[in-house]
């Protein structure tokens, strides 16, 4: 159940941000002082609930356009016991590509002194430190959105925001050919496909399962059907040689490449029951790669 509250508080001081360390912060601790005359969102979130993991998603656009006044920071509140492994959160955070800081939260310090009570909540708190909303579940994305807008003109009227680069500090890259994959899959001339969800793509190896044959899908995450070179995925984290039909489809993101036709394309019915079709019809038999993409 979503409950929603974006009607203005009476002022009430946010509080400090406590819990084991910081994740994005280039190893800083990270306090509300550092982030005075920006508006925050937190965002409590755990890397196992799949609500959670929406909230991230709503929140990135929001997030690239208000990037210079608007910072956002996720306090990982574990629910259950491995959630609290700190390496597993640091996977976490690399993984779902969480571009903010996070407080790793492990005693819900934080959580409790915010009142929350559901995964996920997110609290907004205004240039000057004051809580102005607070927000449970998911789906809140547009009246974050106007809520943003209205604090911005507020604040810049007032002389109390300050643009500029937040806190933020991404960590270093490391290439590999592979990143977070997923299924793998014996293709017919021995190669092997993989769903690589890290690079949102799907990699064909060689049947040592090492050298890379070729890459399907830019790499960018997205849903955008084109082909092998253009096609854009969301963490694609299965394949199948054929598509039955009446199969469920967890998140509606079922997509199909043809090695003959070589396209990625939607299916044509309903993710109740989803049957694959190639536009244009080919004129002989051919072998589909279903990915089922889960964000």
């Amino acid at each position: 159940m979503t409950e929603t509250s974006t009607r203005r508080l009476p002022r009430v001081r946010a509080s400090e941000l406590v819990g084991r360390g910081s994740l994005n912060t280039g190893g800083r601790d990270l306090t509300l002082a550092d982030l005075r005359g920006k508006i925050v969102i937190i965002d409590f979130w755990t890397f196992c609930c799949v609500n959670c993991l929406h909230v991230l998603d709503e929140l990135r656009e929001l997030e690239e356009q208000h990037r210079d006044v608007l910072v956002i920071v996720g306090v990982h509140s574990p629910k259950f016991v491995h959630e609290a492994d700190p390496v597993a959160l640091a996977a976490a955070v690399d993984r779902y590509e969480v571009h903010h800081p996070v407080l790793d939260d492990p005693d819900l310090t934080t959580w409790s002194a915010y009142g929350a009570r559901a995964w996920p909540t997110l609290v907004v708190v205004d240039p000057e430190g004051y809580i102005v909303a607070h927000m449970a579940g998911e789906g809140h994305k547009n009246n974050v959105a106007v809520l943003v807008r209205e604090l911005v003109a507020e604040h810049e009227a007032k002389g109390t925001l300050h643009r500029g680069d937040g806190p933020y500090v991404p960590p270093p890259v490391t290439s590999t050919t592979l990143r977070f994959p997923a299924k793998a899959l014996h293709l017919p001339g021995g190669t092997l496909l993989v769903a690589d969800a890290g690079h949102h793509s799907l990699a064909e190896l060689e049947a040592d399962g090492e050298t890379l044959v070729r890459r399907i899908g830019t790499g960018a995450r997205g849903f955008v059907d084109a082909g092998p070179d253009e096609a854009r995925f969301s963490e694609p984290n299965g394949s199948a040689l054929r598509i039955a039909a009446g199969s469920a489809v967890p998140n509606g993101r079922l997509r199909c490449h043809s090695r003959l036709a070589s396209a990625i394309h939607w299916p044509a019915a309903s993710t109740s029951s989803p049957v694959a079709r190639l536009n244009p019809a080919p004129s002989a038999p051919v072998r589909l790669h279903a990915m089922l993409t889960i964000r």
